[in-house]
C-alpha cells in the first residue's frame, strides 16, 4: 500500500486520484477517436466528454457519501474533500450516463450510438481506476486465510484482494464488449450489456467486501446499485428487442 504519489509541502497527490484520472483520460481519448471515425467533430465530442465527466464526478461522490453515510454524518465537512479519495463508480456511471444523454441530445448526435461508443471503453477505464484503489487501500475485502489474501498495514488480518477482483473483472467485461461491438445488430446493445455485466459482477464481488456496512434487507448499498444496474440493462435490452421487431 503506497497511497501518496508525491508531496510538495502540504499539498499531497494520491495515487488513487492519479489512476482515476488516467482511466478517465484514456476512456475519453478512445471515445473521441471512435467519435471521429463516426463523423463527429472533436469539438462536439469534447463537449460531450466535459459534461459526462462533470456529471460523473458529482454522481460518484454522492453515491460514495451515501454508501458511507455513517461516517459522513459525523464528519460532514469531509464530504467536499474529494482529493482524499472517495468516488463510488456506480454513481459516476449513472450520473455520467445521464450527463452524456443530455449532452448528446443538446449537440444533435445519435444518443444510442454515442452511448455505445462510451460503454465499449468504460470498463477499461474502470480497470485502471481500480489500480488506484489498490494503492490507496480502499475497497478492501473481508478477512481471509486464502493464500492469495493481502495484508494492508492498517488492518489486523489479511483480506480478500477485492480491488484485484474488480480489475480482472473489468478487463474481462471490456474484452467481451469490445469484440461484441464488432457484430452488434442495433445501437444501444453494448450499453445494455454493459449494465448487465457490471451489475452482475459487482453484486457478486461486493459480498467479499470488508469495508461496507449492510443496509436495507442485509444488502450492501453497492449491491443495491448493482441490482439496479442489472435491471436497467435487462430492460434496456428488452426494449431494443421490441423496437427491432
Amino acid at each position: 500500500m503506497h497511497p501518496v504519489c508525491f508531496k510538495i509541502g502540504n499539498f499531497v497527490v494520491y495515487w488513487y486520484g492519479v489512476f482515476v484520472a488516467m482511466g478517465v483520460i484514456l476512456t475519453a481519448f478512445l471515445f473521441q477517436r471512435e467519435a471521429r471515425k463516426n463523423g463527429y467533430s472533436d469539438e462536439v465530442s469534447g463537449k460531450i466528454i466535459f459534461y459526462t465527466v462533470l456529471a460523473g464526478i458529482i454522481g460518484a461522490r454522492i453515491a460514495h457519501v451515501f454508501s458511507y453515510s455513517h461516517y459522513y454524518i459525523r464528519n460532514p465537512l469531509e464530504i467536499i474533500m474529494i482529493r482524499n479519495g472517495g468516488l463510488a463508480i456506480q454513481g459516476g456511471i449513472l450520473f455520467g450516463m445521464i450527463g452524456l444523454i443530455l449532452a448528446a441530445r443538446k449537440f444533435g448526435t445519435d444518443v444510442m450510438k454515442v452511448l455505445d461508443m462510451v460503454a465499449k471503453y468504460l470498463p477499461l477505464g474502470q480497470a485502471i481506476g481500480r489500480i488506484g484503489c489498490f494503492f490507496h487501500g480502499c475497497c478492501y475485502g473481508r478477512p481471509s486465510e486464502k493464500w492469495f489474501a493481502i495484508k494492508f498495514p492498517f488492518l489486523e488480518k489479511s483480506v480478500y484482494p477485492t480491488q484485484i477482483y474488480y480489475f480482472i473483472g473489468d478487463i474481462i467485461i471490456f474484452s467481451i464488449l469490445y469484440f461484441f461491438a464488432k457484430d452488434k445488430q442495433n445501437d444501444g446493445e453494448i450499453t445494455g450489456w454493459y449494465f448487465i455485466f457490471i451489475g452482475a459482477f459487482r453484486y457478486w464481488i461486493d459480498q467479499y467486501r470488508g469495508d461496507l456496512i449492510p443496509g436495507t434487507l442485509g444488502f450492501y448499498p453497492t449491491q443495491i446499485y448493482a441490482i439496479l444496474f442489472f435491471l436497467i440493462g435487462a430492460l434496456w435490452i428488452f426494449r431494443i428487442s421490441l423496437v427491432k421487431k
